[in-house]
């Protein structure tokens, strides 16, 4: 099988998108030897992904247009001869090849109030796009559900194939971050600070309740990113925002936390909560479809009830820590596996 890859954000971009370009790329390539495989990348970036390539072999193609929807909707249907194009949320207009087009989420159709209008502009043609697709993949039932809530003319494309953690989360090293937290003093949230991730209500909830002290503080992880958060007082000690750490500083956290908490308002994923489960890290989470079906034994939740989230955290912290909850964790293999089984039954269907 001939797979071109839209590697645009292999270099720029979020670091969870770049994870996951490089993580579908090198999955596919270890996995399964006898496909030809081909990244269309930034022409600015190609020799910094020929790096990443290094002896493997895959070839590096040049796409020259931006920002990425434009290149993928004009480019990358003819960017080289293949099989499948593989694409990242924007699906390629014309295409001799199967187009199967990974969407993250439609979140935006459903919550435009969580995103800023460049955001917006941004994700606007995804599912207009999506129409063009042959295969519409995500990561969870979640997703798939509201895919086809929101745009009921892609069902049947709809396939959910999953996620899984970063190679360098698995493989890491814990390491303490040097922040003077004592194991099993501090209770911990993770991800992006943005409105969405609802880090303002629980900062509220904790210290309205009194569950956070400078002894027992909150430590928030995570970059500024969209809408902006509350803000806080850097002099309380009872929160503490640490920006964000590298993956052994992390896995520290994760195995050191009295609790891990996520109050985001919605995901279609919600990695955080695999690393956490993971690192063994008991956790009460927002009662939302995604976590659901991540941890379906995990405590819930109202992440708009300041009242409900500080009542989860109190009674997590009333006795002895509980067993992180079962999260089923793919390999990139078996995700990479399934992607490649989809598209395997659409090109017998041609």
């Amino acid at each position: 099988m001939r797979v071109l890859f839209d590697a645009y954000w292999w270099v720029e971009g979020q670091v969870s998108g770049r994870r996951v370009v490089d993580s579908f790329v090198r999955t596919w390539s270890a996995a399964f030897l006898g496909d030809e495989l081909t990244v269309a990348v930034p022409r600015r970036h190609r020799t910094q992904v020929a790096e990443l390539v290094g002896d493997a072999p895959i070839d590096v193609v040049p796409v020259r247009l931006s920002p990425h929807g434009v290149s993928v909707l004009t480019e990358l249907g003819s960017a080289t001869d293949a099989d499948v194009v593989l694409a990242q949320n924007y699906t390629p207009l014309r295409s001799r090849a199967l187009r199967a087009t990974f969407v993250h989420d439609l979140m935006f159709d459903e919550h435009p109030e969580f995103f800023t209008r460049l955001e917006r502009a941004y994700f606007a043609g995804m599912p207009w796009s999506a129409r063009f697709a042959d295969l519409v993949l995500t990561s969870t039932r979640a997703e798939a559900d509201r895919i086809v809530r929101c745009r009921p003319g892609l069902a049947g494309k709809v396939v959910p194939v999953g996620l899984s953690v970063p190679e360098s989360f698995r493989s890491r090293r814990a390491i303490d971050p040097g922040l003077d937290l004592a194991p099993g003093g501090f209770l911990l949230c993770v991800g992006r600070l943005n409105v969405r991730k609802n880090v303002g209500r629980l900062v509220d909830a904790v210290l309205a309740h009194g569950l956070v002290t400078p002894e027992r503080p909150l430590v928030v992880v995570g970059e500024p990113d969209g809408l902006a958060t509350t803000r806080h007082d850097p002099a309380d000690r009872r929160v503490r925002f640490v920006g964000g750490v590298d993956d052994g500083a992390l896995a520290w956290l994760y195995e050191n936390c009295r609790l891990f908490v996520f109050p985001s308002l919605d995901e279609g994923f919600g990695l955080p909560v695999v690393e956490a489960a993971l690192a063994g890290a008991p956790m009460v989470l927002s009662d939302i479809p995604a976590f659901r079906e991540l941890a379906p034994a995990a405590a819930f939740f109202d992440p708009r009830d300041t009242g409900s989230i500080a009542a989860a955290v109190r009674a997590e912290l009333a006795g002895p820590p509980s067993p992180s909850p079962v999260v089923e964790v793919p390999s990139w293999t078996d995700v990479v596996g399934r992607i490649r089984a989809a598209v395997e039954e659409r090109l017998a269907l041609r």
